[in-house]
């Protein structure tokens, strides 16, 4: 094929697969007024080397358009647009006898119609990573330093996992306690805690072992070092430790294409500050060009956390995104578990991250859904 003419998608992925399945020459995008900033977009181009060209147009003069830029080893693709720019398109294909593509992204087959007969072929699918993802989208990923626990961390984090579920009002005035000593201290080498607060959170001191060295010398105060800096945010935090827990089960399932925790996005492509809007996503993964937001709750959660990851998938990663509000607590109320399947929202529950079945019950969702 010498050119194909496609109209441009706001579902960004969909503007890469035909051209990368197909290999034309030249790409054409028509595009509507209202996307012009959405083209030229860095990630596409890194992925579409060949040449590309973009055509704005409005409804009225669409089929003028088509007749000029029309030449011999042409084809479409309609997939984008609406329905009079689909039709218009189609009757041309018709009347000049040329092939017309539509990716059909979930089941992962081109559909081709020619001469009134329609054939799939299987569909590539580039294996994106959440930084490409979120920038074809218009936005970037800040390169934000997050730790990444080596055995002896990730055996921390399990154990304030059992120490939180074993009593979370507890763990959350415990982070609280934390965050004011490090506040306090700043950069000093080690906190001090009053004797009785340490008496009071024994029990948890004694079940997050490996995280400070403890000094109980003093009469007064309890001399408190972190054994690894690294540690800090786990117990500063009430909500970290879930996050890290769900990375790490869905990182070992070695399921996903990409994984990244507590993701940043940076809407000006500026070093953060203050002033920038703060969107920070727990985690997010990808597969087969597919987006996955997941949002980690460790307390209680409301409606508007289940609109939050919806709003979040689909804003990064377009509709085909998949949005999973993982809690570690209980569902106490019908009307919230209701809401999420409204929504499209996968909910999963404290028995099911405990069981570590995140992402067996993500690979299910996704298999009944498309």
């Amino acid at each position: 094929m010498k050119t194909l003419v496609e109209i441009y998608d706001d579902e960004m992925i969909l503007n890469i697969v035909t051209s990368l399945n197909k290999k034309p020459e030249k790409t054409i995008f028509l595009y509507e007024t209202r996307q012009r900033g959405m083209i030229h977009n860095k990630i596409l181009h890194q992925y579409l080397t060949h040449e590309i060209e973009y055509v704005e147009y409005d409804e009225d003069h669409l089929y003028d358009i088509i007749l000029q830029i029309d030449e011999e080893d042409m084809a479409y693709d309609i997939h984008g647009g609406n329905h009079l720019a689909i039709a218009t398109i189609a009757q041309l294909a018709a009347e000049k006898n040329r092939l017309l593509y539509y990716p059909n992204f979930k089941q992962r087959k081109m559909q081709i119609l020619c001469d009134g007969v329609l054939q799939n072929e299987s569909m590539f699918v580039p294996k994106l990573s959440v930084k490409d993802i979120v920038g074809l989208y218009g936005a970037a990923v800040r390169d934000l330093p997050e730790a990444k626990y080596d055995d002896d961390g990730r055996k921390v984090i399990e154990r304030i996992m059992r120490v939180k579920r074993k009593n979370n009002s507890k763990w959350a005035n415990f982070t609280k306690l934390m965050a004011m000593l490090k506040k306090r201290y700043e950069t000093a080498p080690a906190w001090y805690i009053e004797r009785n607060e340490y008496k009071r959170y024994k029990d948890v001191f004694d079940g997050i072992q490996g995280i400070f060295y403890i000094d109980e010398a003093s009469h007064e105060k309890i001399r408190l070092e972190l054994v690894n800096p690294d540690y800090e945010i786990l117990v500063v935090d009430t909500g970290v430790a879930f996050e890290y827990e769900t990375y790490y089960q869905m990182l070992d399932s070695k399921w996903f294409d990409d994984v990244d925790i507590r993701v940043n996005i940076d809407w000006n492509g500026e070093p953060f500050n203050r002033e920038d809007p703060n969107s920070e996503l727990d985690v997010m993964a990808t597969k087969d060009g597919r987006l996955y937001s997941i949002s980690c709750k460790s307390g209680k959660y409301d409606q508007q956390s289940i609109y939050e990851v919806k709003a979040n998938a689909v804003k990064f990663g377009g509709e085909h995104s998949i949005s999973v509000l993982c809690t570690d607590i209980n569902h106490e109320h019908a009307e919230l578990v209701e809401k999420a399947r409204e929504l499209d929202v996968l909910l999963l529950e404290a028995k099911d991250m405990r069981e570590g079945r995140l992402v067996e019950r993500i690979k299910n969702w996704v298999r009944e859904s498309d």
